[in-house]
C-alpha cells in the first residue's frame, strides 16, 4: 500500500464523531506516530503534507464537518452520521464480517496485503458495540469457497499503465488444457472479477471490433509493447461482458418450470425463491411444481446439478436435456451405467 494512501486511511479513522472533534496538529501527531511522515521534512513541509491528506479526506466524505473558526481547524464526523470506516453497532460489524469473508476471499493473494491492512485497522475499534456483535453474530459463506488463483502482482500495474498511455500488451498465455503457453499481443480494454477470478477483455491489434477475454492466472509473463494503432476511445466493460459472455453474466431472461421435492426444497419454494416472478403451479404427491423468470447461464446450470436430488426440470426442453446429459455423465464418472 502506497505511502499516500496508508497517510489517507490514518486521517479518515482518526476523525472522530460528534461531539469529538480533533485538530490538523494532532492529526499531524497521529501521522507521525505512525511512521507516515518524513523525519527528513522541515515543519512547514510535514503540515503542508498533512494538509493536503486532510483536503483529499474531507472532498471525499461530505459528512465530515470543518471547525474553521480559530487555527488550527478542526474536524469531526457531522451528527447523526456514521463513521465512514470505523464500525459502530450491529449493521457495521455484519458488514465487515461479511466483506471480509466473502470480497477479500476473491482476490489473488498478491492483493490481499492491502486489504488486510485495513481490516486490521477497523477491528482495533472496540466500542460497547462492536464487542457486543463480534461476540454474538458471525458469518458463515453458503458456499464452498475456492481458493483465488495466484496472478503476479506486477501484471495489475503493467495493464494501467498500457490503458492509461493506450500500449498494447505482449504476453505469455497457457490456454485452459493447453501443454504449453504461446506468445499473444493485446490492445486492453480493461479487467473484470469474475468469482475469484480476474479477466482481462482486449482487441487484437489494429482492430476494433476482434475481441477476447483472458484469465490473468493463465499469464506466465506480460510486458508492455508499442503504442496502439487502433482503441475504442470509449468502452463499458460491464456492458461488454453482459451482452457478449454469457459464461460470466449469462444469457436472455427465460421461464422455466421446476418440479420440486417439498420436504428437501421448501425453502426454493416460500423463503428463498428463484425469482420475483416465481409463482406455483400446483401441488401433488409431496412434490411443487412452480414457474420462474431465471437468466439463461451456466451459473443457473450448475446450480441445477447440485440440487438434481430434489429439482426436475420440465421445460425448456433444452435446458431438461443438457441437464439430462450432464447427470448421464456424472453417472459414467461412477461406473454406473444409466
Amino acid at each position: 500500500m502506497s505511502l499516500q494512501i496508508q497517510r489517507y486511511q490514518k486521517v479518515l479513522e482518526s476523525i472522530p464523531c460528534y461531539p469529538e472533534r480533533i485538530s490538523s496538529l494532532e492529526l499531524k501527531e497521529r501521522l507521525q506516530s505512525a511512521g507516515l511522515l518524513s523525519a527528513k521534512a522541515d515543519e512547514k513541509s510535514q503540515l503542508r503534507t498533512v494538509q493536503r491528506c486532510i483536503n483529499a479526506v474531507v472532498a471525499d466524505h461530505a459528512s465530515i464537518e470543518i471547525d474553521d473558526a480559530s487555527r488550527p481547524y478542526s474536524y469531526q464526523i457531522a451528527k447523526g452520521h456514521r463513521h465512514p470506516v470505523k464500525p459502530d453497532g450491529m449493521s457495521s460489524v455484519v458488514s465487515l464480517q461479511v466483506i471480509e469473508k466473502e470480497i477479500k476471499a476473491m482476490l489473488p493473494p498478491t492483493l490481499r496485503s492491502d486489504v488486510d491492512s485495513i481490516f486490521s485497522s477497523l477491528k482495533q475499534v472496540n466500542t460497547k458495540q462492536t464487542k457486543l456483535w463480534r461476540e454474538r453474530f458471525c458469518y458463515f459463506q453458503s458456499e464452498h469457497p475456492l481458493l483465488a488463483s495466484t496472478v503476479n502482482n506486477a501484471f495489475f500495474k503493467l495493464i494501467e499503465t498500457a490503458l492509461l498511455n493506450k500500449r498494447d500488451i505482449a504476453f505469455t498465455y497457457q490456454k485452459r488444457g493447453a501443454a504449453e503457453p504461446k506468445n499473444y499481443l493485446s490492445t486492453p480494454l480493461g479487467l473484470f472479477l469474475h468469482g475469484n477470478s480476474f479477466y482481462l477483455v482486449g482487441l487484437i491489434p489494429g482492430t476494433l471490433d476482434d475481441f477476447r477475454i483472458f484469465a490473468l492466472h493463465r499469464i506466465h509473463s506480460l510486458k508492455l509493447s508499442f503504442s496502439s494503432t487502433k482503441t475504442l476511445e470509449q468502452f463499458n466493460i460491464r456492458e461488454y461482458v453482459q451482452q457478449n459472455a454469457r459464461h460470466f453474466f449469462g444469457g436472455d431472461i427465460q421461464k422455466v418450470v421446476l418440479k420440486i421435492e417439498n420436504y428437501h426444497g421448501l425453502h426454493l419454494i416460500e423463503e428463498t425463491l428463484l425469482s420475483t416472478e416465481q409463482k406455483i403451479l400446483c401441488h401433488e404427491n409431496g412434490y411443487t411444481t412452480i414457474e420462474a423468470e431465471v437468466r439463461d447461464s451456466h451459473a443457473f446450470e450448475w446450480w441445477l446439478m447440485k440440487h438434481a436430488n430434489i429439482i426436475e426440470v420440465v421445460t425448456p426442453l433444452t435446458l431438461r436435456e443438457k441437464i439430462i446429459d450432464n447427470l448421464k455423465a456424472g453417472l459414467k464418472m461412477y461406473n454406473i451405467q444409466s
